[in-house]
């Protein structure tokens, strides 16, 4: 799998525009950004936990349910946060970037991000 990272830059650039014109958005907050496995990508959860905490990210692992009747949990779902950081369409895309070249090495695929006032 692969990433146009200049169309997942104009989604976020897109996505904060929309967002910061709403009152009450933070200058710094903690952003959450959520990885999904790539089915039949042999995706390393394992390994790419060790990848995101060795870079001082929390990390939450919701591993796939085999039994569940939903598509959605048929895979592992890996969420991440960063520490405090200012927020912007830069900021925000730059970690974007970052830990999305990471998970695609280890099978994942980026599948939306967040954020929470610090």
């Amino acid at each position: 799998m692969s990433v146009d990272y200049e169309v997942q830059k104009a989604e976020t650039e897109r996505l904060w525009a929309e967002m910061s014109t709403q009152p009450g958005v933070p200058a710094e907050g903690l952003l959450d950004l959520r990885f999904v496995a790539d089915a039949g990508a042999g995706a390393d959860a394992t390994e790419f936990m060790g990848w995101l905490e060795d870079r001082g990210y929390d990390v939450e692992y919701y591993p796939a349910d085999p039994d569940s009747d939903d598509p959605e949990d048929a895979l592992d779902v890996i969420e991440v946060q960063t520490d405090v950081m200012p927020l912007s369409a830069a900021t925000i895309h730059a970690e974007e970037r970052k830990t999305t070249e990471a998970a695609l090495g280890f099978g994942f695929r980026p599948d939306g991000w967040g954020f929470m006032g610090a």
